[in-house]
């Protein structure tokens, strides 16, 4: 497994012809969370899972919030550039043999939605849930028929009711193929939630991989 200097993560075999998921944990916690996860909405699908670079609290983060929890968004941007830097070395190192599908929760919803505006080619869809929008008035790059799953809980309080509709609708925007669900639960993850990524995986992302070359 390549040693990339400073990142710290682990990972399944991703040599398989299809876009492994590049996992981002939640704030306060590390690369051991979303794993269980992956491997009950998508047995066998690889993986590679990211530990944030931020100590926060009892684990990690991605990125910093203020003291008031709105979103630091110059340690942000330079976060996520360092995370695109991850993605590129983690290609040319043979790591992974293609651009990932952002699987994010929360703090990595966040930054993975951050990357995909940013830099919409590092990656092949995304996964996010409990996202919320960087910046309502933001123009985001046109990604046609980018995969984008979006989950949100409609008794979370740590997001707006507008939250998800916002981004969702600024993704759709850009051209991207989009599915939304909102689940009748709070900031945590719903029973009926792995199964919606699964279903969601093989019937958006399973076709792509087998009629498009890697990006």
């Amino acid at each position: 497994m390549p040693d990339l200097k400073g990142f710290h993560y682990r990972a399944t075999s991703t040599a398989d012809a299809g876009p492994p998921l590049l996992l981002l944990h939640g704030s306060s916690r590390d690369e051991t969370e979303l794993p269980p996860l992956a491997e009950t909405a998508a047995p066998g699908w690889p993986y590679l899972s990211l530990r944030g670079p931020i100590p926060w609290e009892s684990g990690y983060a991605f990125f910093r919030r203020n003291p008031d929890r709105t979103l630091d968004q110059s340690d942000l941007a330079l976060q996520t550039g360092r995370l695109r830097t991850f993605l590129q070395a983690a290609i040319e190192t043979g790591l992974i043999a293609r651009p990932p599908i952002l699987f994010g929760f929360s703090n990595g919803a966040i930054i993975a939605a951050s990357l995909m505006i940013r830099d919409p080619d590092i990656a092949a869809g995304a996964i996010l849930v409990r996202p919320l929008s960087l910046d309502p008035d933001a123009i985001i790059p046109s990604m046609p028929a980018k995969p984008v799953l979006i989950l949100s809980g409609d008794r979370d309080d740590r997001r707006s009711p507008e939250d998800a509709t916002r981004i969702a609708s600024q993704f759709q925007a850009a051209g991207a193929d989009v599915t939304s669900h909102s689940s009748p639960t709070d900031h945590h993850l719903h029973d009926d939630e792995p199964a919606i990524i699964g279903q969601w995986l093989a019937s958006r992302v399973f076709p792509l991989a087998h009629t498009r070359p890697p990006l």
